[in-house]
This record gives structure tokens, sequence and C-alpha cells, in this order.
């Protein structure tokens, strides 16, 4: 049931506007082309676009209720082992009419409560509403597969899957300038707050009561404290339990009773998954691989050839400059933020063209964050030899504009935890400061990253592991999801159940990291499984020539031109002459300038589309270009 959304008030007497919740509802109608739904009762409205992947009947509809209509419940996602849950209510109360998760998920939290979490895996994001207690009980998901934001104005809580929801409710979509240091350094905002002023995340792993007006958060699920218990229990042999484990969650990921793909980009992690359904005897399934035509930047010949391994029913989209900056616009509209990773409009292009073939895909995304499989990670394992030796320095005098480059201008940021927060940045604080942007603090970041100490004393790489896993990783599922429901279809990450992130947590970093990054113990496990070549060729994102776009295509060279007379970068705390002169020295061939430009321009984007509100709608965007 992909997309829900909904309104309560604390006026016992206040009475919502239908017309209104219909406009949340169905400015999602892209998460649940299948069917809606309402529920209506006083002061509480809650509504869902429907996805028929698990019920098709009409039974399936939500929201669903319970107790003679005191509870009301509506969910996005899948818990993966509701089977089983549904097993265990014992007798089946009076009434229960469907095979959903959504209705097993409702009577699981009437005898259990918010413990009944605990027992879900899957993604998922769950509202309930108890009538009779005036109780609104929102949950998400341990690794923020599922997004869920909120905001709470003039005694009322407004939720939705996406953001752009609550704007169709008529609430103000208004950048909140404080984010600006983060977007710059980052690309994104990390932890309950969004660019949006007044809008907020619920956090992964936490749920959120709301009652009278007044919001309490609790974090149900805490990785630091899993790893730490599962360290006096650890599996004996790692890569016999690793690969029996994953061939259990890519099992689960096809629970549907609709066609299930596979994204296939030739990395590790997908190939994994290929080799998996080839165990599991699963011929002929769907892959799905995008291709970009600009020279050296294709990925394609090693997807094809993981293909032809494992039977797979092979589909490719080749996709020119022209269509991949045509996505840019419909991505941004999608994302509700500006376009962060690289990976959004192929993975757009490749979920829309594989929508009439699959309406579940499987990916795998994650496992470079779960099993330390980034270069980022790796410069991090001596960092007290590197702080002292000449050889990152001088690889960054060679190489001043790539990843060696910033990582020695990173070793001047003491202390060490300094160069582990800004691990994965493009740019560096003294960069952002010649625009006036700051103070560069970032109070969630440095919270997880303070965790993540006690958890991994004195081991940089595990802190930097564990601080993307809550800051950068739900960036990356939430987009993951965002794309592939704009076109109707679930993507399912079987790297991230949480049997295997907590397992994995816990290992010893002897045993994770062991040996070269290109023998991680990922490659290790499935070396029987994996032909050798997989895993040398690079992942969605990496190849976009950002530079030549920039550069030689006219409409963004236009837009690069245009930098410092756009908003939000017009009005906002930004030098704009020292805009145009890094616009202009981009031009003229200054690489250093690129991951400020392309981030600026993606955060003009954003502001135009998702904040003024122009050009609205995939479709129609995508029919339209760009957005000048």
């Amino acid at each position: 049931m992909p997309g829900i959304c909904g309104v309560i008030h604390r006026d016992l007497d206040f009475r919502f506007d239908r017309a209104r919740l219909r406009n949340m509802r169905d400015s999602m109608a892209c998460r649940g082309p299948d069917g809606w739904g309402e529920f209506v009762s006083g002061r509480a409205a809650l509504a869902a676009r429907r996805l028929a992947l698990l019920d098709p009947s009409e039974s399936g509809q939500a929201p669903v209720t319970a107790l003679s209509g005191r509870y009301a419940a509506v969910s996005d996602g899948a818990v993966l082992n509701y089977r089983s849950l549904r097993r265990c209510i014992d007798p089946l109360p009076p009434g229960f009419r469907t095979h959903t998760d959504t209705e097993v998920l409702l009577h699981y939290y009437v005898r259990r409560g918010p413990a009944m979490l605990d027992s879900l895996n899957g993604a998922f994001a769950l509202a309930i509403w108890d009538d009779a207690e005036g109780e609104l009980f929102l949950a998400r998901d341990r690794l923020g597969m599922k997004p869920l934001c909120y905001a709470v104005r003039n005694g009322a809580i407004y939720f939705a899957s996406e953001e752009k929801a609550l704007f169709a409710a008529g609430l103000a979509a208004e950048f909140d300038e404080a984010a600006w240091p983060e977007l710059l350094l980052f690309r994104y905002v990390a932890g309950e707050r969004t660019p949006y002023r007044g809008v907020s995340r619920l956090l992964p792993g936490h749920y959120l009561v709301w009652r009278d007006g007044k919001v309490r958060t609790t974090r149900w699920w805490n990785l630091g404290e899993r790893a730490r218990a599962r360290r006096e229990s650890l599996v004996p042999q790692p890569g016999e339990w690793l690969v029996e484990t994953i061939d259990d969650a890519v099992r689960l990921c096809r629970t549907a009773v609709v066609p299930a793909g596979l994204l296939l980009s030739g990395g590790l992690g997908s190939a994994t998954i290929a080799a998996s359904l080839a165990a599991a005897g699963a011929a002929g399934v769907a892959s799905f691989t995008a291709r970009l035509t600009e020279p050296g930047c294709d990925d394609g010949m090693g997807a094809q050839a993981v293909a032809v391994r494992y039977g797979l029913d092979s589909h490719e989209l080749p996709l020119s400059a022209g269509e991949l900056i045509g996505l840019i616009e419909p991505a941004t509209w999608l994302d509700d933020m500006p376009l962060a990773h690289g990976f959004e409009m192929q993975l757009l292009g490749v979920a829309e063209y594989a929508s009439s073939r699959a309406r579940v895909l499987l990916s795998g995304a994650g496992w470079d964050v779960i099993m330390g499989g980034y270069a980022r990670y790796w410069r991090l394992r001596w960092p007290s030899l590197l702080s002292g030796s000449m050889l990152p320095r001088a690889m960054g005098l060679l190489w001043p504009n790539g990843p060696s480059g910033r990582f020695a201008r990173s070793l001047a940021l003491r202390p060490t935890n300094r160069l582990v927060l800004f691990n994965g940045c493009e740019l560096l604080p003294p960069d952002i400061e010649l625009l006036g942007v700051g103070p560069c603090e970032f109070p969630y970041r440095e919270q997880v990253l303070e965790e993540a100490r006690r958890v991994y004393p004195d081991e940089p790489v595990r802190q930097a592991m564990y601080l993307d896993h809550h800051t950068y990783l739900p960036s990356v599922v939430d987009r993951t999801d965002r794309m592939t429901m704009g076109v109707s279809v679930e993507c399912r990450l079987p790297f991230l159940d949480h049997r295997l992130v907590e397992a994995l947590a816990a290992l010893p970093t002897s045993v994770l990291l062991a040996g070269r990054r290109a023998r991680c113990l990922l490659r290790r496990a499935m070396q029987e499984r994996l032909p050798h070549h997989v895993g040398a060729v690079r992942k969605w994102g990496a190849g976009i020539p950002w530079r030549r776009y920039l550069r030689n295509v006219t409409r963004l060279r236009r837009l690069v031109m245009a930098l410092p007379s756009m908003e939000p970068m017009r009005s906002g705390p930004i030098e704009l002459p020292m805009v145009r002169r890094a616009a202009d020295a981009f031009l003229r061939g200054d690489d250093r300038w690129e991951p400020l430009i392309r981030q600026l321009l993606m955060i003009g984007a954003w502001y135009q589309i998702c904040v003024r509100r122009k050009n609205l709608g995939s479709r129609a965007a995508r029919a339209g270009g760009i957005y000048l």
C-alpha cells in the first residue's frame, strides 16, 4: 500500500476537508495506481494509494480497521514475513478480511503495541490511529527504506510518504536556509531535518506517538546496541552464513503475486543476487540495465556477462546525454530534494523501462556500506600512517581534482573525527567558506559519529561505515524508493535485511575487511558462484561525465552561466561574485570547481521545481525537458 498520508487535529470538534485529503493522496498517485482508500472519523483522516503486490483482490484496499473502527491503519512498503506473523494471530479476530501485511500489522499492534516492530522483516512506513485514546502511531523500518515525513502546524499533525503530499494539503513549501552548508558539503540533509522549513522526517528505526498536539519519538532499533549484543555470539563461519542469509533474504524479497525482476549493473552486489536467484532455480528472471551511450561511461558489458552466466532474461536501456539530462527535472520532482548521488536519472529511466515487465525489482544497493566496499573506507584503515606519509600528498599533487586530491586535503582536518566526518565529501568546509556559507556545524552527524566512536573505539574505518549507516545509506535508499515508486515499481534491497546488517556490524574488522578491497568478505564468500571479472566495472553514477555535460551541452552550459542570477543563490547567503568567478573558471577548464557548480545547479533545479512548484508532475516534466 505504498503511498500513505493523513491529518490528525487536536481539536475534538475539527472536521477535515475531504477534498484536501484527496489532494494529498493523489499527489502520490504514481506510488499506487491500483486503487485508493480513505478513513475519516471526526478529527482524524487517513488515506492511501494502492500498489497491489500482495493481495490483488478488492478486499486488499486500505485503510484497514479493527475493533469496530477504533483502530485504522495504513502502511507503505512490504513486511516480507507477514505470512508467518499472520499464523501467530490465533485465533484470527472476527472481520479479518485481507491477505495484506497492513491488516496483520494492525492486529499485531493491537496485541503487542510498539514491541511488535522487533518481529518485522522488510521495508515499511506505518501509521495507526487509535480513536479511543486519541493517539497516532507512526513507525519506520530499521534502515529507512520507505520514506515518512511529517509537520506539526496549528494543532494538527500532517504526515505522508512524500513531502509533496504535505504541500498538497496547503502547507507552504519554504526553503530552510540553515540547510545550505549541509547541502553543499554532503549534497543531502541527514537526520530529522529536511531542506523545507518546518518539515521533519521520522528517523529510520524510530517510532512517533502524537497525542493532544504533543510529539514523542522513540528509537526502537539501535544498530550499536544490536552489534554489541551480537558480539557475544558471532557466527562461526562468516562466509557460509553470509551466503545462506543472502539466499534467504533474496527469497523473501521475491514475496509478491506479481513478476519480480533484477536491476543489474554488473557490479558485485547485483551479480551476487543474480547468482542467488540461479542457485534457487529461478531461471529466466528479467534483468534490466541502463547503458550510457557516452564513450567510456558504459558498464553494460559486465552486466551482459552476468546475465548470460546466470540465464537471466536480459533487457538493456541505452541512454544518451540528451535523454539523461531530460530526466533531471522528473527525478527532482519525485525526490522532493536536490539530486545528490548521481544514479537517480539512470534509475528512473531504467525503472520506467522495466515497469511494463516487472512490478517488483531487486537491487544490490547497500552492500558497499554494510561490508565496507567503498574506497573511501579503505583509505581510513591506517590513518595514523597516512597522516605522516608523503604518499597521499604526492597523489594529491598528481591527481588534485580526484578522490586522492580530496583525501590529501582532508588530512589537514584534525582531530581524526573530522577526517571521518568529511570522508565522503567532494567539497570541504574551507571551500564553502569562500562562498560566505557557514558555520559548518552538523549536530546530527556529530552525534552519530560520537556514538560510532563508542561502538568502534580507535577504528576510524568502522566509524565511517557506522556514520554512513545513519546518514548516507538512508539518503540512498530513500531516493532509490522514490525513483522506482515514481513509475509504480517497488524496489527491494536484500542486502539490507536486518539479519545481515546486525551480524556484519558485529564482526571484527579483521574479518570483515580482511585483505585487499577487491577480496572483501562478500567476494570471498561468493567465490564459488561468481566469475572473476565481476565487480571490476564502475557503478551507476560513477561514469556520468558531468564535466563534459556542464561545459558542452548547451542547456546545461547556459544554466552554469546563469547560476549567480538564479534562486535560491541570488537571495541566499552566497557570495554571488564568488559564484560568478567559480562558474567562469569552470567553463574555462578549471576542474576544481566541478563539485560546487554541479551541486549549485541541482539546488537551483530543486528550488524551481519543488519550492516554486514550476512544471509540476513527473510525466508532464519528462515531456517538457529541463526547467529553463
